[in-house]
């Protein structure tokens, strides 16, 4: 079992849905308008309460604990009615987690849900402990039972839904309801459809036998990547025309950009749509048009000393995918400049794990082993997929500095997590031109429900970049495993391959 450091649950709960100051107003609902009744003693207790809330949200989360510590004791807490004394102790949770208190935190949360068992807010930051601590069965149910019980859009951002998935990664059915519940509920992020989370669904629900569902899901996937793996599957045959213009990865790229940019207008600024434009940007191939709408952004990121917390998200990516944009067009200097930017803005509480990850990845592909290593330095707290990355990059690494011992290490990771990381597996494999074990790991994900779809998409003749020194070998290799005549054939058992004048990631 993972035990809990001192930021993570802070970290989670910020997470999965509003910060502090968001709770203010759940705990302070039953102040009363000037033109009704007189306030109550009830309506007193819970303005304090909001107060303390307020306090935490300004930085004081010490004084506003010391507050929430004396209320929760107060004789007054326990004349609020269930649904009151859940909103205050869930509050109170948030505030205990800031204060890296993290068992007080989770014994608050706990105690919300048994005093109102349907304070989905209460489950779903419940559940984000469950998962740090490895209880994806007990954090399954809680989301399931919160999305029952939630009003319009549910409050899980990416990372608690992206994480989530994986840890159901090996239970279908479970995975399935949360789906179907965020699926009902209309969930997006920040705005923009997640229709990489709905082709997983879709795929779910053909695997399922719900067949009369699929149509409904495809009907939310209009983007170019999610397109090319549904054609590629011959599952999805009887879904959708190939002649259908709806289901063209190369139009529904332009009708995917078009939207993105009339939300930019609506909603300007750092945000997840910014960050999917970008990206939609770069699968159609509009590079210079990546360098320029993020120009600004990676100016103001030289002279600035560090994020603001809430923007650090949208501004590590947008900087991210600057660099891919850069590394594309062969600027690999500018490719540097923008990696190390994403780096330097990404919130230390945040994702910095992604970003540093990449910049190794880029400073071994240019084979500059000793600084790929050192921008990997002092990583942890890595997710599977994580762990996995950090050993393909390391066993590139050790390669280029014929680092036998750093090569066993990287191997036994690269082969602990084949299961939950197949490409980077098949990659490592690949370097060490193991063609035979590459072969046989491709063919396997193919046969896999879960994972066919993600093979076949590597699979497609797509646009790629030039290669970087150290990558030469490497997509030559790749070229040659799909020639192979018993990858053709696996293939041609449950998918095709075609070609798309597209970017497919």
């Amino acid at each position: 079992m993972t035990c809990r450091t001192g930021t993570t649950l802070v970290l989670l709960l910020s997470l999965c849905a509003a910060p502090v100051a968001g709770a203010t107003a759940a705990v302070s609902g039953a102040s009363v308008d000037a033109t009704d009744a007189a306030p109550t003693a009830n309506d007193a207790f819970l303005a304090e309460v909001g107060a303390a809330l307020q306090q935490a949200d300004g930085g004081d989360s010490l004084g506003a604990a010391i507050v929430l510590d004396r209320l929760l004791a107060d004789p007054r807490m326990a004349k609020l009615d269930a649904a009151e004394r859940s909103d205050v102790l869930t509050s109170a949770a948030m505030v205990a987690g800031a204060q890296k208190q993290d068992d007080l935190a989770l014994q608050r949360l706990q105690q919300a849900v048994a005093i109102n068992p349907h304070n989905a807010n209460a489950r779903l930051r419940l559940a984000w402990t469950q998962m740090v601590d490895e209880q994806p069965d007990a954090a399954a149910d809680n989301v399931i039972l919160a999305l029952a019980d939630s009003d319009g859009e549910p409050a899980m951002s990416v990372e608690m839904v992206g994480h989530l998935d994986l840890l159901l990664k090996d239970q279908p059915a479970k995975r399935l309801a949360v789906l179907q519940g965020l699926f009902d509920h209309h969930w997006k992020i920040d705005g923009v459809e997640p229709v990489e989370v709905w082709t997983e669904f879709a795929i779910l629900q053909v695997e399922a036998g719900q067949r009369d569902k699929v149509a409904a899901t495809l009907e939310r996937i209009d983007a170019p990547a999610p397109l090319m793996r549904l054609r590629a599957d011959k599952r999805f045959d009887r879904y959708l025309r190939r002649d259908d213009p709806r289901y063209d990865p190369v139009a529904a790229s332009r009708r995917h950009i078009d939207r993105l940019r009339v939300d930019a207008m609506l909603s300007p600024g750092l945000n997840e749509t910014a960050v999917e434009l970008s990206a939609a940007l770069m699968v159609a191939g509009d590079l210079e048009e990546v360098v320029g709408m993020t120009a600004r952004l990676a100016d103001a990121s030289r002279e600035a000393t560090s994020p603001p917390p809430e923007l650090s998200r949208p501004i590590g990516w947008m900087l991210d995918t600057r660099s891919r944009a850069f590394r594309r067009l062969g600027k690999t200097d500018e490719a540097v400049d923008a990696q190390l930017l994403a780096v330097r803005m990404t919130d230390p509480e945040g994702d910095t794990v992604s970003h540093r990850l990449n910049l190794a990845g880029l400073y071994a592909a240019l084979h500059r082993p000793l600084m790929a290593r050192g921008a990997m330095k002092g990583l942890g707290d890595l997710s599977a997929y994580g762990k996995s990355g950090r050993a393909l990059i390391e066993l590139q690494i050790a390669l280029q500095l014929n680092d036998a011992a750093a090569a066993t290490r990287a191997r036994e990771q690269l082969f602990a997590s084949r299961v939950d990381t197949p490409g980077h597996y098949r990659d490592g494999l690949l370097l060490e031109n193991r063609m035979d074990d590459a072969a046989a790991g491709l063919i396997a994900q193919l046969a896999d429900p879960m994972e066919r779809s993600f093979a076949l998409l590597e699979l497609q003749d797509t646009r790629e970049a030039p290669p970087l020194p150290e990558e030469v070998l490497l997509t030559a290799r790749w070229k040659q495993l799909k020639q192979r005549p018993d990858v053709q054939a696996a293939v041609r058992r449950v998918g095709r391959i075609e070609s798309y004048p597209l970017f497919s990631y």
